[in-house]
């Protein structure tokens, strides 16, 4: 993995500017140990498997949340008559642990994500090119039915929630969630993935220039929650 590390705002904006284009995607992460695994592949989940059939045991449990998801949530949204690859994005902007992995095509709104709630700690914002990665996922049944040679696929979803559209969301889709993205082979190789460090000490002013740009909460969670949150922060000086 190559890391670069951020030394400003400016310096952030100069960098991604001159060595990526709209072909790269971007994941904003607020502590440096984080791997690039999907939410269902991390250690609470996979500490309730079996060690001979981890994957396996994954995806049952996996199928197990998404039909009780569909199933209790009628009275919110009815998910019945939709796409599998539909339901899958609803519940993973909700919180499900799903195998897919939340990038964004807009590298600002990831070095939002990588700045809040950074604790003192620092941050990275990773970077890959997508076209490393199949994008054919139109007929493709659903998320367990992948290609026997994507061991990791693109899934651009439809606009069917406002933070998808705000956050310009897409997602990696993981054949096996355990494996971190840049760890992972595509085509006989390693993923590459750059990894672009913010030190905290610059985090304070990197959000201030982030909310000048109108890249805050409000922007990021469309709706009064995170207009509210948003104020809020601002009026104990956050901003």
């Amino acid at each position: 993995m190559n890391e670069i590390t951020i030394n400003s705002f400016i310096d952030y904006l100069s960098y991604v500017e001159k060595n990526y284009t709209r072909n790269h995607i971007f994941r904003g992460m607020n502590h440096l140990d984080y791997l690039l695994v999907p939410k269902i592949g991390r250690e609470p989940y996979v500490a309730r498997c079996q060690a001979e059939s981890v994957v396996d045991d994954l995806q049952d449990m996996e199928e197990q949340i998404m039909n009780e998801f569909i199933k209790m949530s009628i009275p919110h949204m009815d998910l019945r008559n939709i796409s599998s690859w539909d339901q899958w994005t609803i519940g993973q902007h909700h919180g499900l642990p799903t195998r897919f992995l939340d990038w964004t095509e807009n590298p600002l709104i990831a070095a939002y994500f990588a700045t809040e709630n950074s604790n003192g700690n620092d941050v990275a914002v990773y970077v890959v090119d997508k076209t490393q990665f199949n994008s054919n996922t139109a007929d493709v049944l659903d998320v367990f039915s992948l290609a026997d040679e994507d061991d990791v696929v693109l899934y651009a979803p439809s606009y069917i929630h406002p933070r998808i559209i705000a956050q310009k969301g897409v997602f990696t889709v993981h054949k096996n969630p355990t494996v971190p993205l840049d760890k992972t082979k595509i085509n006989d190789e390693f993923c590459t993935v750059d990894k672009l460090i913010i030190p905290n000490n610059i985090i304070k002013d990197f959000v201030n220039d982030l909310d000048w740009f109108g890249i805050n909460r409000s922007f990021i969670y469309p709706g009064l929650e995170g207009l509210a949150y948003h104020l809020d922060y601002k009026a104990k000086g956050g901003i």
